[in-house]
């Protein structure tokens, strides 16, 4: 160690003043020497939290094997915040911890045993599974439940079978034991926790945990013949679990890429689920929806859109298919809407530009022009109180409606905003296919405010077409002026 490592070292240990003990320690960061990994292993134990934590980052930029042999130690250390942070370095540390960690797990103190297995199991190494398998038979509780659940995320294969001895002889370690069999799956688990459910239901007394945590599980792992198992039992399960069944049951179908052919009679329970506080389960449910087509399913899928963009994809990309969705979505905004006002405003624009551009009906069936001018109004009405991110969204869908109309609506709503609004707007009109769109920007060509008309100008620019070809010629302002 040099002199200039010595000094550090020793400002490190002895100074007062906490601010530069931090900066030792930032100091000695790099070094290789394993004695100022001792000093930096003992000042860990700081009182002050800065200077412990910079201690931490340095420890970590030199890592490897040396470095968590020099703080194992401290899973021992009376002081809970040295001891919690000694622990989040060996995880950080990663497999260079593992060979420091094996020895605690036979320490005589339980809770020293307990934290090894808990740092092992998020370090998730296979190496040490098989100095983990003997506390399966731990003479303390909480260390057999930590080693199942480490077991579990590290997802060791060889460790099944001693799992299910566990589940078999320990009834406490029973919901842990399902969680780290799902997380291992295999075909052997697989069947192993059908017939564990299959048991649950017959004897009809299981608690709803218990329950829970075998339905999670299949879902994870399950396969066709899982399905079977659950819609066997369906009428089984009872709610709040129902709507986790269903969840569980559309995550197998997902997974294994089957076709939805739920009965009618789920139709009113995804209905419920589709309710849950859940997010998850709402996306199950919605998921599940799909596959029916009457008005009341439709609405609910429609009301759902806005709780998040994936919920919103999956809702969207199916609904061209669905009979009346336009006239059914123009009604939920017609009775207004507290959520996913501007997502079915979107929708509206998809299927109004899908109908016009065919020639044969849309989809199995008609938009009237009635139904075409209830959403044009819905959707203008809803101009007044949408934000500038909404702006464009609005007027795209009002183009796809009625470009006429359309165009109109917005040269009048334009004037009456400020110049930075107008600019805006332009900006995002210069964007729409419809040459309607560049007569409403043509309309600010000549706008008072300096920033607008340059906004106008620019943006036939871009489109690349000559502004010339959408101003009026003299004859027509003569006309004007004459029918004035």
């Amino acid at each position: 160690m040099d002199e200039k490592t010595k000094n550090t070292v020793a400002l490190l240990l002895t100074d007062v003043d906490p601010d530069i003990r931090r900066r030792a320690a930032e100091d000695l960061s790099g070094s290789k020497d394993r004695n100022v990994i001792a000093v930096l292993s003992t000042a860990l134990e700081d009182e002050n939290r800065g200077v412990a934590d910079a201690v931490s980052r340095t420890l970590l930029s030199i890592g490897g094997t040396a470095t968590a042999r020099m703080i194992v130690y401290h899973l021992a250390d009376e002081n809970i915040a040295t001891r919690n942070l000694a622990a989040k370095i060996l995880v950080q540390l990663g497999e260079d911890s593992v060979h420091a960690l094996v020895p605690y797990l036979r320490d005589t103190d339980k809770d020293i045993r307990k934290l090894a297995v808990d740092i092992l199991g998020e370090i998730k190494s296979k190496e040490p599974v098989y100095y983990l398998l003997p506390l399966l038979r731990d003479p303390d509780q909480n260390v057999i439940v930590a080693a199942i659940e480490a077991i579990g995320n590290i997802g060791s294969r060889e460790a099944v079978k001693p799992i299910f001895n566990a589940f078999e002889h320990f009834p406490f370690t029973r919901i842990m034991a399902i969680e780290a069999l799902g997380k291992i799956g295999g075909d052997s688990v697989r069947e192993y926790l059908e017939s564990k459910y299959r048991d649950a239901i017959n004897a009809g007394n299981a608690e709803e945990i218990y329950l829970f945590a075998l339905l999670d599980a299949l879902g994870i792992i399950g396969n066709e013949e899982t399905l079977e198992v659950l819609l066997a039992n369906y009428e089984a399960i009872r709610d709040p679990l129902r709507d986790v069944l269903l969840h569980e049951i559309v995550l197998i179908i997902e997974r294994c890429n089957l076709e939805y052919q739920l009965e009618d009679k789920m139709r009113k329970d995804l209905l419920h689920a589709l309710h849950n506080d859940n997010y998850n389960i709402q996306l199950s449910a919605a998921k599940g929806l799909m596959q029916f087509n009457d008005p009341l399913v439709i609405k609910e899928l429609l009301l759902s859109l806005g709780i998040s963009e994936e919920m919103d994809f999956v809702i969207v990309a199916q609904m061209s298919s669905k009979p009346r969705v336009f006239q059914i979505a123009v009604e939920c905004l017609e009775s207004g809407v507290a959520r996913g006002k501007i997502q079915i405003i979107m929708l509206l624009g998809k299927l109004a530009g899908e109908f016009s551009r065919s020639f044969k009906g849309f989809r199995g069936y008609r938009i009237d022009s009635k139904e075409l001018e209830r959403a044009f109004k819905v959707i203008s009405d809803a101009w007044h109180t949408a934000n500038q991110e909404d702006w464009e969204i609005i007027a795209d869908t009002l183009f796809r409606i009625d470009c006429d109309s359309a165009a109109v609506f917005l040269q009048n709503v334009m004037v009456d905003m400020d110049p930075w609004s107008r600019v805006h707007m332009i900006e995002q009109l210069v964007a729409m296919p419809t040459r309607r769109a560049l007569e409403c920007i043509a309309r600010f060509v000549d706008d008072e405010n300096d920033i607008v008309r340059e906004a106008a100008l620019v943006a036939f620019e871009t489109a690349g077409v000559p502004v010339e070809s959408f101003l009026p010629t003299n004859g027509d302002k003569a006309l004007d002026r004459g029918a004035n």
